[in-house]
């Protein structure tokens, strides 16, 4: 968690403002990866349902 807070850091930064930054995680909080950015409604969580060539199932989740 402390690199990918570390890289979300960086990446809120440099990227433009209006620009989405989406984590693929299955356990780790979304919400604490948005916190260490200025732009936390523009931040998701991505997952895939293992097995992925079997399950056409996707989830997105919101921050705020």
């Amino acid at each position: 968690m402390d690199i990918k807070k570390k890289v979300f850091a960086e990446l809120d930064k440099i990227c433009r403002p209006d620009a989405i930054l989406g984590t693929n995680t299955s356990c780790l909080s979304v919400i604490d990866v948005a916190a260490v950015t200025k732009r936390p409604d523009k931040v998701l969580g991505c997952h895939f349902f293992n097995p992925v060539p079997a399950m056409k199932l996707f989830e997105l989740v919101k921050t705020w």
